[in-house]
């Protein structure tokens, strides 16, 4: 067998066991570079591949290896150079699961690019980026460590690495520090340097309103004049066509440039409902990373950075309680110890545990989560995927329906433990069959769908927000 014939079977068996986010992470644009004396070395597209792919599934590879060819005993990494990484790109374009995203190619013509010696950081339209967020502020842990490395190698190298750039997870976890943490490392070492920073709903009502005073190509010229683009919550997309349109566009033409593109989303661009296809496509077609709640050690390691910025005197244990008890997200983290830290700003006492259980009795003591009715649930799930209640709760059975119904049914039954019946009820009288195979199938896809697992998340917090 070949070696491409061999790690093409590898990756159809790789792709099956690892998440799909994963997949197209670590095993989108790598081959086999050498075979000999049982030893396999795989070629990786950059050192943070490398070092991930040795790290984390070098065992995983020999035995999906070794159950093709009894004869190969270890396996090994190296880094292609830029004119093999290109030459694997357009080989495995045909491979892995972004096999039928066609290529990118501008349907408008490139714009004209201002003189570097001109240039200047920010375009009149962008948000100014916050000096406070930086790559040395943004607390690094498991959660959120492959985010972070993503981004750190795409300030190291913009428009080189991971080009465009995705980052989802929920809200206050750090997307936006990140996204600003880049476009200032970027800016610090090149000032001629132009990073665009915008949030969705800027961009969209820039773009509404251009149309409406016939300025539609100063808009364009705006945001392709650029040599980074950041856009925050592309999630507020969904369902706005012509907004959608100008992306891809906008998108297409910087992408050809080999400009930086960076986006976040509190959730991947497939479960983004009412995203077009080939703006979907385009959105994963780079690296995606998610980024998850802290865990117990994160959150202790954000709090400790933020007493020493502020220079707050605080008892360990007071911290450690903070951390064990605050575990939603950074932002109330933050809220959390701002709000005892006001007893030091008022009294430059030490803050004891004891105090801090007094101040934040309300936030912590409170009940962990209100009670939820199946509207509240249906509504928020409607919401999220942006369909109605009534086509949630219909006879549809188009895909985009189903999985949502779906869905809200598992959530149902695990947040509120109303019986298959009952919950059958709620969807057009559906017998209780119907019911126990959807909570059924949801339950079994969460183990090995991240994605899911992470909308299904994501909902709980705006149900119980």
């Amino acid at each position: 067998m070949k070696d491409s014939q061999l790690w093409k079977v590898a990756l159809d068996q790789l792709e099956l066991r690892v998440s799909k986010g994963n997949f197209l992470t670590w095993f989108r644009n790598t081959n086999i570079k050498d075979r000999a004396n049982g030893l396999v070395t795989i070629e990786t597209q950059n050192p943070f591949a490398y070092e991930w792919l040795s790290k984390k599934y070098q065992p995983l590879i020999l035995e999906i290896l070794q159950g093709v060819d009894t004869t190969i005993s270890d396996v090994r990494f190296s880094v292609a150079s830029k004119t093999t990484e290109r030459r694997i790109a357009k080989k495995n374009l045909r491979i892995v699961a972004q096999k039928n995203t066609p290529k990118l190619s501008a349907t408008e013509p490139s714009l004209h690019q201002i003189a570097s010696n001109t240039r200047r950081i920010t375009s009149p339209s962008s948000i100014p980026l916050n000096k406070k967020y930086t790559f040395e502020t943004f607390v690094v842990g498991t959660s959120n460590e492959i985010a972070h490395a993503a981004c750190r190698a795409v300030a190291e190298h913009p428009g080189e690495t991971y080009n465009p750039l995705f980052i989802y997870g929920g809200v206050g976890l750090g997307k936006t520090h990140l996204l600003q943490a880049v476009g200032n490392a970027v800016v610090a070492a090149n000032p001629n340097f132009i990073v665009m920073y915008v949030a969705s709903e800027k961009f969209a009502n820039e773009f509404v309103e251009s149309l409406r005073e016939g300025t539609i190509q100063n808009f364009k010229k705006r945001y392709r004049d650029v040599d980074m683009f950041i856009i925050d919550d592309v999630q507020f997309f969904a369902g706005k066509d012509k907004t959608q349109e100008e992306l891809f566009y906008t998108f297409n033409t910087l992408h050809n440039q080999n400009k930086q593109i960076i986006l976040s989303s509190d959730r991947p661009p497939s479960a983004i409902p009412a995203l077009q296809e080939r703006l979907s496509s385009r959105l994963a077609a780079g690296m995606i990373s998610d980024i998850k709640r802290p865990d117990y050690e994160t959150r202790l390691a954000i709090l400790e950075e933020k007493r020493d910025l502020r220079g707050i005197d605080i008892d360990a244990d007071a911290l450690s309680y903070i951390a064990k008890n605050i575990q939603s997200n950074v932002r109330e983290l933050e809220g959390a110890l701002n709000k005892v830290a006001a007893y030091y700003d008022l009294h430059h006492e030490k803050i004891t545990l004891e105090y801090a259980r007094r101040v934040l009795k309300d936030l912590i003591e409170k009940p962990q989560r209100k009670t939820v009715n199946a509207n509240e649930i249906i509504s928020a799930v409607s919401s999220y995927y942006n369909i109605t209640p009534n086509e949630l709760c219909g006879k549809s059975r188009k895909r985009e329906i189903v999985r949502p119904r779906q869905v809200a049914m598992y959530i149902l039954r695990r947040e509120s433990n109303m019986s298959f019946p009952s919950i059958g009820e709620h969807f057009s009288g559906r017998d209780h069959t119907t019911a126990m195979h959807a909570c059924e199938k949801i339950e079994k896809l969460i183990d090995n769908d991240e994605e899911l697992s992470q909308e299904i998340s994501f909902l709980r917090e705006r149900i119980y927000a």
